[in-house]
């Protein structure tokens, strides 16, 4: 397994792009390469996966602000439902207070899951149950504020949906820009060391392309460092 890069991914990016940019661009450099089998179609084609990585990283950036939004919304509605259905709740236990027959038809025998898959199971318990229990009626819970009420546990239900998509696809595009950059590194990392041979004699070349030269101290240098 190839080890990740220490460098950023807007570093990776613009060290791939000023490679490959300035090695197509150049025509000497090009000559120089194409005898080490790095021809323009090659070059042409490495830029393809600069293309390529660059858009895998752009749509990681959009899937991952898509789930962050989706995920503001989903705790919007938990909230909103959570409330809905705590108020009908001390209504209900309030009205029925002697009648546990009643109480267990609308779910309400133990505490308020606090889970979201239990939450959802109670909620919709409770508001699919009470349209049954007349007397609700005459504390403010009709049939149009049941609707309207039940609605919100039906919003933080589809949030929920519509979150884990959000948070699968966000992670399929971190795996895809991951793979993207992996393919793109490689190619960078091979083509740096033929480029090396290919431009040795032309350090101007090597610079250009962004491969530092470091410069051999002379004799004399050595000397006084040694001193």
């Amino acid at each position: 397994m190839v080890a990740k890069s220490k460098q950023s991914i807007a570093q990776q990016l613009v060290e791939a792009q000023l490679m490959i940019d300035n090695s197509l661009s150049d025509p000497e450099i090009q000559e120089l390469v194409a005898a080490f089998g790095y021809s323009a179609e090659k070059l042409n084609a490495a830029k393809a996966l600069y293309d390529s990585a660059r858009t895998a990283v752009n749509l990681q950036k959009s899937k991952s602000g898509a789930q962050q939004e989706s995920t503001s919304r989903l705790t919007e509605a938990e909230a909103a439902a959570r409330d809905a259905y705590q108020a009908l709740v001390k209504v209900a236990r309030a009205v029925f207070i002697k009648d546990k027959a009643q109480l267990t038809a609308l779910g309400l025998t133990g505490m308020e899951p606090e889970d979201l898959a239990g939450f959802l199971t109670a909620a919709y318990t409770l508001f699919d149950n009470a349209p049954n229990l007349s007397a609700l009626a005459d504390y403010g819970y009709g049939a149009a504020r049941l609707q309207t009420e039940r609605g919100k546990i039906s919003a933080l239900d589809q949030a929920n949906r519509q979150q884990e998509a959000a948070k699968g696809a966000a992670q399929q595009s971190t795996v895809d820009r991951d793979a993207a950059l992996q393919v793109l590194n490689d190619w960078v990392a091979q083509y740096r060391k033929i480029a090396r041979v290919a431009l040795r004699e032309k350090k101007q070349l090597l610079e250009k392309i962004g491969i530092v030269v470091r410069t051999p101290k002379s004799k004399t240098a050595a000397a006084v460092d040694e001193n």
